[in-house]
């Protein structure tokens, strides 16, 4: 079920047009905003490293890439409902896998990473709206349908715009 019993309709309807909204207009801004002289507020990643990360979690979200739930069954409700609000993201997390090192890049460049990361916002925006109820396991919060994807989605973006300073703290 998207987000919780205790939401209603058209919440749940103007957080979707928001969240296409933000990848739709915002984020092809932001991306461009993006060079190697971003240094991370918090963390390792570099420019480079966020954007194919940032590549990888759409690949989950289409089931394209597997990684085991590591959250307990029954705390799986609870983190799923934090994914997808509108909270900030916690910094720091360690990866579900528990490999923390950053990872081999796998395009050749920064403006390969970026169109990389566009094509599969697009090619994402097109599936949840031929598949909202699709759903692929998220590591932390489970099985999440597409819709509750593209909510988390929106949440991580914003998380990593603001770890490079691409978006303010607190906007």
């Amino acid at each position: 079920m998207l987000l919780s019993k205790k939401v209603s309709t058209n919440m749940i309807i103007e957080k979707l047009t928001q969240a296409r909204a933000f990848f739709n207009q915002d984020v092809p801004l932001y991306i461009a905003e993006i060079n190697e002289q971003h240094q991370p507020i918090w963390g390792i990643m570099t420019p480079h490293h966020m954007l194919e990360h940032l590549i990888v979690t759409f690949k989950l979200s289409l089931g394209r890439i597997q990684i085991p739930v590591v959250t307990p069954a029954d705390k799986l409700e609870k983190r799923k409902a934090y994914l997808i609000n509108d909270s900030p993201m916690l910094r720091s997390v360690p990866s579900p896998t528990g490999n923390n090192e950053l990872q081999p890049l796998r395009t050749s460049s920064l403006e390969e990473a970026k169109q990389k990361l566009l094509k599969e916002i697009e090619s994402y925006l097109v599936f949840v709206e031929a598949e909202p109820s699709f759903v692929s396991n998220h590591p932390y919060g489970g099985p999440m349908t597409a819709q509750e994807w593209l909510l988390f989605h929106k949440k991580h973006f914003i998380h990593h715009f603001t770890q490079f300073g691409i978006i303010p703290e607190n906007e």
